[in-house]
């Protein structure tokens, strides 16, 4: 995974264990991409005509509640994603062939739109969770590499996982570290009951 920026934009590129045909099918699923991120917490996500979403969030990344209006142009390279009365004009997803079975998912955040005295002005407005959205993104595509092939864990990721708060997620894998290292001991003080038992 790699991540630049320079003035006017900010990209990220993530490499992804899948081939570019099945990327632009991933990508293709905007909701579930825009979800995986952990630092938007998405309060409503409705489709309101061909090619149109009506987006409300909150923008953990800095601390902005985000309401707009996004606009969707699908490509055969991937997705532009244009915002209504944002900062950001837009978010450019682009899916490349990677090394040998692999693919290359490319996403760019433009503020190209503004002018540089209204952008130095509203730097507050800046969405930096881009990193993190690639961090995220590249984590759920190397599990979903790896677990896919198991239908609870495809559908609890799909019906469950993605429809958690980012803060819930937190918890609840906090949760299931705890209850697995309490089973790992319980196993081993029982291990050793009956071993006692035993001599």
């Amino acid at each position: 995974m790699s991540a630049a920026q320079d003035q006017d934009a900010a990209w990220i590129s993530i490499e992804a264990p899948f081939p570019p045909r099945w990327l632009l099918e991933f990508v293709n699923e905007l909701e579930r991409l825009f979800r995986i991120n952990s630092l938007l917490e998405i309060y409503s996500w409705e489709e309101v005509g061909e090619g149109r979403i009506q987006l409300r969030a909150l923008n953990l990344s800095n601390g902005r509640a985000l309401e707009c209006e996004l606009f969707v142009t699908r490509l055969e390279i991937g997705l532009d994603i244009r915002y209504q009365g944002q900062l950001k004009r837009a978010t450019y997803i682009r899916v490349e062939a990677g090394k040998v079975h692999s693919g290359l998912l490319r996403i760019t955040d433009d503020y190209s739109a503004i002018p540089t005295a209204e952008r130095e002005a509203r730097l507050d407005e800046v969405d930096r969770s881009l990193l993190c959205w690639g961090q995220d993104l590249h984590r759920y595509l190397m599990a979903w590499h790896r677990w896919s092939w198991l239908p609870p864990w495809r559908w609890y990721m799909s019906r469950v996982w993605l429809g958690m708060k980012p803060s819930a997620r937190r918890i609840t894998r906090w949760i299931l570290w705890i209850t697995l290292v309490e089973l790992v001991a319980f196993l081993m003080v029982f291990a050793v009951f009956v071993i006692e038992q035993g001599s």
